[in-house]
């Protein structure tokens, strides 16, 4: 092949190791929880736009990269053997760059629509113009690329002739490789169109194009509008691939191509037949006969070309490993993501049940216990009960009602009791029997085992719950200012609903969160002054989980973990 070879080689390992890098970030930021990519740097911005394969199944975000890595994977592969056999085994290369070819078609036709139709060019940004122009340069260029590679591959090419002393004939393409062609031509058909409709559909509801033709809204409305753009794609897949090529890609896979009664390519006009002879109902299950209905109906055939690697079953191995790896890209998320949960849910109610233990068997004068009648017919206006002394193995305590609609929260305990300490009823209850309520594991706090009657008698209650109201009790929200996903830059809000504190010092046990400040920071208890603080390398697609140590006003160290899932933050102390 001379410099063809270079080419080939060149272009299936460069494409490939930036498709499979590309997924594997995509990969990496699902599987950390991303929800959509909207903290790209530039730099991976300009190395995605030369990932051209738009594949999929389905409109989720976390299933985009799948099957894209499926064939970067096999481009890769073929990449390795096409250097290997010094260019004789071409299978995986024609297979993967026909798919990227069509592919390459679909995207640019859409991306052409986008600019006319839908883009609103006033409101774009000079950043956005040079992606969308940057974009359409590297389509037009893989387009170029994969055509010339398959010319270069078809161009090495023969029939495979069998020639005696009586005649000549041509070797057909079996049944059951027809049968194999006809899945896979689906199967790549459907993940080309499914990402383009969807698209399209995205575009159409945020464009203005259906408030202005109510005609072309019902339309696109109506399953009409599906069947017009399927059988639109219907005649670029197939007449694109035969006409320029002799093959699809599942042709290339089996070293196949479409010939006339005189071994020669078909004219534009006998393709074009055969590919509306496709439409026939049941044309697809036609080849098991004799021969298919639309080879017949439009004198083409399907012949083998000459074998130059290795055998075509030899393919088969990759179907156990394409069947493994999809699996676990579809379902395995799933269950991580169930799996990581139960972990966390089990670490945070191991973390409150050793809270809990911790302040039962320290009762003091500022603790506020929130209980649960077990019973389910006691006063539900019960809502808990503050300590007011400890005297000995008695504990006086006074019971606070309201109305308790889910978990309870510091705020609407201390302001409960607040509004209730002065006219509050107050009862005696026992040190040496409260100190053996706690629940030992989580089964024991759904379904406590030991209780205690702490107001009425015969009505017994657990515990749900327990805030100390001489301790600062933070909250935290985040702010991105600018509303732009690719700053890094975020502040953090503290607010205090306890005693006053100051936050000596805030270190990162988790995540590159970098705050900004100079400690110590006073967290007051007023309302409506929050302590603020900057961040840097704040990554809303990623988590972060930072110690703070706090002294109340009594001077005694606290400790808590700040967590932060983007802008979803929590506060939980623990010592």
């Amino acid at each position: 092949m001379g410099k063809n070879y270079k080419l080939v080689a060149i272009s299936a390992m460069a494409i490939s190791v930036i498709g499979i890098f590309s997924c594997f970030y995509s990969f990496y930021g699902v599987w950390k929880g991303a929800s959509q990519f909207n903290t790209i740097s530039e730099v991976f911005q300009i190395l995605f736009a030369f990932t051209t394969l738009n594949l999929s199944f389905t409109n989720r975000f976390e299933h985009s990269d799948i099957w894209n890595f499926v064939f970067y994977v096999l481009l890769f592969i073929g990449g390795l053997q096409f250097i290997r056999s010094k260019g004789k085994e071409t299978r995986f290369v024609g297979f993967v760059f026909s798919v990227i070819f069509l592919d390459a078609i679909v995207l640019l036709l859409q991306s052409t629509f986008y600019k006319v139709f839908i883009t609103n060019w006033e409101n774009t940004t000079s950043k956005q113009i040079f992606y969308l122009i940057l974009g359409y340069v590297i389509l037009l260029g893989v387009l170029y690329l994969s055509f010339n590679i398959l010319k270069i591959i078809k161009s090495q090419k023969e029939i495979d002739i069998i020639a005696t002393e009586q005649k000549t004939t041509v070797t057909d393409t079996g049944k059951w490789q027809r049968f194999f062609h006809w899945i896979i031509d689906v199967t790549i058909m459907s993940l080309i169109l499914i990402p383009c409709v969807i698209s399209l559909g995205y575009w159409l509801m945020e464009s203005d194009v259906f408030r202005e033709s109510e005609g072309l809204k019902m339309f696109f409305r109506s399953r009409w509008s599906l069947y017009v753009i399927v059988l639109v794609f219907f005649f670029i897949y197939y007449p694109v691939s035969e006409i320029l090529f002799g093959s699809t890609p599942a042709k290339f896979l089996t070293e196949s191509r479409v010939i006339n009664s005189k071994a020669e390519s078909p004219n534009s006009s006998t393709i074009f037949l055969r590919t509306l002879c496709r439409n026939i109902p049941f044309d697809a299950l036609s080849f098991f006969a004799k021969r298919g209905w639309h080879d017949s109906l439009s004198e083409t055939y399907v012949v083998k070309e000459k074998r130059t690697g290795f055998k075509t079953n030899k393919l088969l191995w990759i179907l156990p490993v394409l069947v493994i790896y999809l699996a676990v890209m579809y379902f395995g998320k799933r269950y991580y993501s169930e799996y990581t949960a139960n972990r966390e849910m089990e670490n945070q109610m191991s973390e409150k049940i050793e809270f809990l233990e911790s302040e039962i068997k320290n009762p003091n004068a500022s603790q506020f216990f929130v209980v649960n009648d077990i019973d389910y017919y006691g006063n539900i206006d019960n809502y808990g009960f503050k300590i007011e002394k400890v005297e000995g193995n008695d504990i006086s305590i006074k019971r606070i009602t309201g109305e308790f609609l889910s978990e309870s929260n510091f705020s609407q305990a201390k302001y409960l009791y607040l509004q209730q300490k002065d006219t509050a009823k107050t009862f005696v209850i026992r040190k040496d029997e409260f100190v053996k309520i706690f629940p030992k594991n989580r089964s024991e706090y759904y379904r406590p085992t030991i209780t205690m009657e702490f107001f009425e008698p015969g009505i017994r209650y657990n515990i749900e719950n327990v805030y100390n109201f001489d301790l600062p009790f933070l909250e935290a929200q985040i702010s991105n200012a600018t509303n732009d996903y690719n700053d890094k830059k975020a502040t953090v809000y503290f607010t205090n609903h306890g005693a006053s504190g100051t936050i000596t010092n805030i270190k990162n046990t988790n995540g590159d969160i970098k705050w900004k400040t100079v400690f110590p920071v006073a967290v007051s208890n007023q309302v409506g002054s929050p302590a603020m603080i900057e961040v840097e390398n704040f990554d809303l697609s990623g988590e972060n989980e930072s110690q703070i140590e706090v002294l109340d006003s009594l001077k005694r160290k606290h400790l808590y973990v700040f967590k932060n899932k983007g802008f979803q933050t929590e506060i939980i102390k623990i010592k």
